[in-house]
């Protein structure tokens, strides 16, 4: 549309991501649906009324889904990557139980650019729920499972586990397992005092301060103050291995931030309590922590390939790309008597569109930045209790450093690489952030496993991820290629910062239409803010979608 096109709709939708998108997909049916049954209210208007339209300020769709080549020309997904469990235990064809699917394997088994028989070429079983699926984790949700899903081995793992871990650029050998196992039992003991912790305050009536309270303060205080009985104390492994135990420790603490949006210092105590009359059932695949039960998939082709579903049934036609949304009004005007509402929406192309409905889905950071400018986003502006919402949700910090080299010279083996800097000789605290990049980086290595392609996905989440916001390449690269020079091993001792060849860094925060990585609650958040951002303001005009929306699912595709 040209400088000054005015449009009519029914719906209007901002924003052209996932959740845009699935609006867009439930809503067009009925509303073409009405419109040939004749039930849209034309008024006096000679306007042509459109069922929908969708207003995307970026010049693509998907948001921060995005599928794109690094510098050799290997697609990435830069964005989202994954599909948090399938919802039916590995292997599971999903025949006679399509109800427990996760909505993004029902979404990608409508992909029509699959072979009918050859689903993943990179996984010889093929996908058995022919969504092209990459069994990348077989087990279940590798950043909060280290045991049975990181350090289990079995299917697909037939060399070993997922995972091999480095300190100090030395490999812990399977001789030496005993630090894992120590460890393992430590983080175990140490995550079920942090639930029964959590426990006790709604036991005592005072559950709503697990909200207030962070989980990293809590292991902290656990871990100081617990009696000797209990084993939870620093450096009580005992033994020789005893500073090792504690560095491996804490690298599993520190992967929970691979999942959560902040550092555990930011994260809330109510998210880790467990509710135990779950154990013991097909639970025990996972999907209690906001994903889905059985294997985290990455995709064939990208998660891209989910947006051509998403765009399906003439959901590609209503689309209206470059066209970044600047006002959203509401409307008053009488018609035979009656009081009739609508919303505009005036884009910065100059673009006009009045809509019965709008439903707005950016991200949070975004609805952030422009509910309190004095030319804000909403007028009216919203109720205080949609404000005080969006205030309290947050956007969290998550970079992929893609690393690509000269060759592979590094073990193409494990799926992922645990590193650790040097071995702790003082305890590792959680209760406070830390800026800079810290003693622990997560390696995921699969895209050489799976390609032969030589590339590294360094993720940098917490007190790193915030270090690295706003900084230049030049500044990121030799801190990421210094911490792998100094802790992971090679067996023919290459230096990773002698045969780096390119690189490309994620840029969600600092991108003005995501301004962060995905959505999550922070201290002091309740669910209550989540389902006030749910309810439809303006007499039900207007109304919110996105990854903040839903609390269990916060910041998720799925959600």
């Amino acid at each position: 549309p040209g400088p000054g096109t005015r449009r009519r709709c029914r719906v209007a939708i901002v924003g052209a991501g996932a959740a845009g998108l699935q609006a867009a997909q439930m809503l067009l049916p009925r509303l073409t649906t009405d419109e040939r049954q004749g039930t849209t209210d034309l008024g006096t208007s000679t306007r042509i009324i459109e069922p929908l339209l969708v207003l995307e300020a970026r010049d693509r769709v998907g948001g921060r889904i995005c599928t794109a080549p690094l510098p050799n020309g290997v697609s990435v997904d830069i964005g989202a990557a994954w599909v948090h469990g399938t919802g039916l235990p590995f292997g599971h064809d999903g025949h006679g139980r399509e109800r427990e699917l996760n909505p993004m394997v029902k979404l990608l088994q409508q992909r029509t650019d699959l072979d009918d028989t050859i689903t993943s070429p990179t996984d010889k079983k093929g996908d058995p729920l022919r969504a092209g699926l990459i069994y990348t984790s077989p087990k279940g949700n590798p950043d909060t499972r280290p045991r049975d899903v990181l350090h289990s081995p079995g299917i697909d793992c037939a060399e070993g586990c997922l995972i091999e871990l480095h300190v100090g650029g030395k490999r812990i050998e399977k001789n030496q397992f005993s630090i894992v196992e120590n460890a393992l039992n430590l983080y175990e003991r140490i995550l079920a005092s942090v639930s029964k912790v959590g426990a006790s305050a709604y036991d005592c009536g005072e559950g709503m301060t697990t909200s207030t309270i962070s989980v990293g303060k809590t292991i902290d205080v656990i871990r100081s103050e617990a009696p000797p009985r209990y084993l939870l104390r620093y450096n009580q492994v005992g033994g020789s291995y005893s500073n090792m135990v504690e560095t491996v420790l804490g690298f599993y603490l520190h992967s929970l931030q691979v999942w959560h949006p902040h550092d555990l210092a930011n994260v809330q105590l109510s998210e880790f309590i467990v509710d135990d009359s779950n154990v013991g059932d097909e639970s025990d695949a996972g999907g209690g922590e906001g994903d889905f039960p059985g294997p985290h998939c990455n995709v064939e082709g990208g998660m891209s390939s989910i947006l051509g579903p998403l765009q399906s049934n003439g959901v590609k036609d209503c689309i209206l790309c470059n066209q970044e949304v600047i006002r959203v009004e509401r409307l008053l005007s009488k018609h035979d008597g009656e009081e009739n509402a609508t919303v505009s929406l005036t884009c910065k192309s100059g673009t006009i569109v009045e809509a019965d409905y709008c439903i707005v889905s950016i991200p949070i950071s975004c609805l952030k930045d422009c509910i309190y400018e004095p030319d804000g986003l909403f007028r009216p502006r919203l109720s205080q209790e949609k404000e005080e919402a969006i205030d309290m949700l947050q956007m969290g910090c998550y970079k992929k450093v893609f690393l690509i080299f000269d060759g592979i010279f590094w073990d193409t083996g494990p799926t992922f690489i645990g590193l650790a800097r040097k071995e702790l000789e003082e305890p590792l605290l959680f209760g406070s952030s830390r800026a800079g990049i810290g003693n622990y980086l997560n390696v995921d290595n699969s895209i050489a496993k799976q390609t032969g392609k030589p590339i590294l996905e360094i993720t940098l989440v917490g007190g790193a991820a915030q270090w690295a916001k706003g900084k230049k390449l030049e500044e990121i690269l030799p801190s990421v290629l210094s911490f792998l020079d100094e802790s992971m091993f090679v067996e023919d001792g290459s230096l990773f910062s002698e045969r780096c060849t390119d690189c490309y860094i994620t840029r969600w925060e600092e991108d003005r239409y995501s301004m962060g990585a995905y959505a999550g609650f922070k201290i002091g958040t309740l669910d209550r803010h989540a389902e006030s951002l749910a309810e439809p303001e303006w007499d039900g005009r207007l109304l919110f979608a996105g990854d903040a929306l839903i609390p269990f699912y916060e910041g998720s595709v799925h959600g």
